[in-house]
Formats: C-alpha cells, structure tokens, sequence
C-alpha cells in the first residue's frame, strides 16, 4: 500500500512539473516573483505590465535580428505577418479582460499581453535560427 502511496505522490509529482514549466511560458523570473507577493488587482496588474515591457524589448530584437537575416520578398512578409500578429494579440488580450468577468478577467487580458508577446519573441527567434542555418 505504501508503495502505490509513493508512486501516486511521485506521479502528481511528476504530472505537475510541465504544468509549472509551461504555466511560466518563457516569462522572467522577476515577473514570477512579482506575481507571488502581489497583494491587490494593483500589485498583479503592475507586474503584468511590467513584464509585457520586458517581453516587448526581446520581440523587438528578435523581430530586428530576423529582419537582417531575411532577404526580400520575405521581409515584406514578415512585417505583414507582424502588423496582423500585433492586432490578434490585440483582439485576443482584449477577449481574455472580458469586462464582465471582473478583476480576475483583468488581469487574464493584462498577463495574456505578455505570454503572447514571450512565445512570439521565442518564434522569431527560432525563424531566425532556422533562416542563418540556410
């Protein structure tokens, strides 16, 4: 009995290292911090701005280090894919702060700006790796 106490125990273990991997999403270890003393809607919604900024400045370099790599007509493309990426974030950050959902909503749509924008930077970066290994 003890034995299949521990593999259960070792199991949810287990299980719940990709949800914490994946629950961060690439964001800073300052944001993670920051979320876990806030105390009000405030505190949450100051650390997702905050982190949004972050992840702002690494998408804007990824974006220019993949610009300089590309030739055209691909970096046609890439600022059209970009434009159109900035308004879906937009539109989808702005669905998640449903304004009926109250503060919890708020800060959904505060945090979606910045998950979105770390897993945009984490693909241009990988399209940049991909475009200097050709």
């Amino acid at each position: 009995m003890r034995v299949i106490a521990c593999l259960a125990v070792l199991g949810l273990a287990v299980a719940g290292a990709p949800a914490r991997a994946e629950q961060s999403n690439g964001l800073s270890a300052e944001y993670e911090r920051c979320m876990a003393k806030a105390m009000s809607t405030a505190d949450m919604l100051g650390c997702a701005a905050a982190e949004t900024r972050v992840q702002d400045v690494a998408l804007n370099s990824a974006y220019q280090a993949l610009l300089r790599r590309l030739e055209a007509p691909r970096t046609g493309q890439l600022r059209v894919a970009q434009r159109v990426w900035l308004e879906f974030r937009q539109a989808n950050c702005a669905y998640m702060a449903n304004p009926a959902g109250g503060t919890a909503a708020r800060v959904a749509g505060a945090t979606c700006m910045a998950r979105m924008t770390a897993a945009r930077a984490r693909e241009l970066r990988d399209f940049a790796t991909e475009a200097a290994a050709r």
